[in-house]
C-alpha cells in the first residue's frame, strides 16, 4: 500500500512539472507577441538590433555642453515626385535624400549601406551620420530643460528587420490568427525586411524611464520642438489611415528643419507633404 501511494505521490508530481513548464513555454511565446502598447514604456519592435528586455536608466552624460553643436545645413527641399517610377535609392543619393519615402511600396531592398554614426556619445545607437549629428544637437538642447532623450534605437540592418518581422508574424499565429491575419496585423506595427526607413538610418526611437511614452514630458517636449531639429512624429494617432501603421509615438523621423517644419504647421504625415497620398 506504501508503494502504491508512493508512486501516486511521484505520479502528481511529475505531472505538475510537466504541466508548469508547459504553461511556462506558453507564456514565454505569448510574450514575445504582445503588441505595441502592451511592452513595458513602448518598446518599439521596428529597428535596430536590441533585446526585448527592460530599458536601462536613460543615459545622461557628466557634462552638458554649453554650447549644442550646429544642425546640418539645410539641404532638403519639397521635390516633384513621379511615384511610378519613384525610388528610394535614387533620393538617397540626392540632395533631397532626408525627404525619402521608405515603404513596402518603395522599398529600400537589401544593399543601402548608410554612413553611420552614434546618435549621442557613449551610446550604441546608431543613425546616418547627417541624423546623427541632428540628434545630438536635439539631445544636448532638451537636457538643458531636464529633458533625457534617451535613445532606444536606430539603424536596422536587413536581417535584423526580418528577424523582427517573422517574430512578430509567428506570435500572432500563436494567438490563434490565420497566417493572413497575422501578416496583416504585423505589417501595422512592423514593416517587412528592406521596407524600413530605419535600413537606412533615417529614425531615432526614444524611450523614457516611466511607462508610457505618450504621456510622458519627453513625448510633450519633443511634439512641441523636435520640428527646430528636423525631426517629425512618423506615425501620428490621426494619420492611421494615411499611413497605415499604429500610433507610434517613441518613433522620430528626421526630414530636415523647413520639411518638418512646414508639415508641423499644416499637420501632415511624410506622405501627404510628399503628395504620396
Amino acid at each position: 500500500m506504501k508503494k502504491r501511494r508512493l508512486k501516486i505521490k511521484l505520479y502528481l508530481l511529475i505531472s505538475l512539472v510537466v504541466i508548469l513548464g508547459t504553461l511556462s513555454i506558453l507564456y514565454m511565446a505569448l510574450c514575445r507577441g504582445k503588441g505595441y502598447n502592451e511592452i513595458p514604456v513602448d518598446l518599439p519592435e521596428t529597428t535596430t538590433e536590441y533585446v526585448e528586455e527592460a530599458p536601462v536608466e536613460p543615459l545622461v552624460p557628466e557634462e552638458v555642453p554649453e554650447e549644442s553643436t550646429a544642425l546640418p545645413e539645410e539641404t532638403t527641399t519639397k521635390p516633384p515626385v513621379k511615384w511610378d517610377k519613384y525610388s528610394p535609392l535614387d533620393d538617397l543619393a540626392s540632395e533631397n535624400w532626408a525627404l525619402t519615402l521608405i515603404s513596402k511600396k518603395y522599398p529600400l531592398g537589401k544593399t543601402y549601406s548608410p554612413t553611420l554614426a552614434p546618435v549621442i556619445e557613449g551610446s550604441s545607437i546608431t543613425a546616418d551620420s547627417r541624423v546623427a549629428e541632428a540628434y545630438k544637437t536635439m539631445y544636448a538642447d532638451a537636457l538643458k530643460q531636464n529633458i533625457v532623450l534617451t535613445p532606444y534605437a536606430g539603424y536596422c540592418s536587413y536581417n535584423r528587420q526580418k528577424t523582427n518581422y517573422d517574430n512578430k508574424v509567428n506570435a500572432f499565429t500563436l494567438q490563434g490568427m490565420t497566417y493572413e491575419d497575422a501578416v496583416a496585423n504585423a505589417e501595422k506595427r512592423i514593416e517587412p525586411a528592406g521596407s524600413s526607413e530605419n535600413g537606412a538610418g533615417l529614425s531615432v526611437d526614444i524611450i523614457s524611464a516611466s511607462a508610457g511614452f505618450a504621456s510622458t514630458d519627453e513625448y510633450k517636449w519633443l511634439t512641441e520642438n523636435a520640428h527646430n531639429y528636423g525631426f517629425i512624429l512618423r506615425y501620428p494617432e490621426d494619420k492611421v489611415e494615411t499611413t497605415g501603421m499604429i500610433f507610434q509615438p517613441w518613433h522620430w523621423r528626421y526630414v530636415g528643419v523647413t520639411a518638418a517644419t512646414e508639415m508641423k504647421n499644416n499637420n501632415q504625415c511624410l506622405e501627404e507633404y510628399l503628395g504620396a497620398v
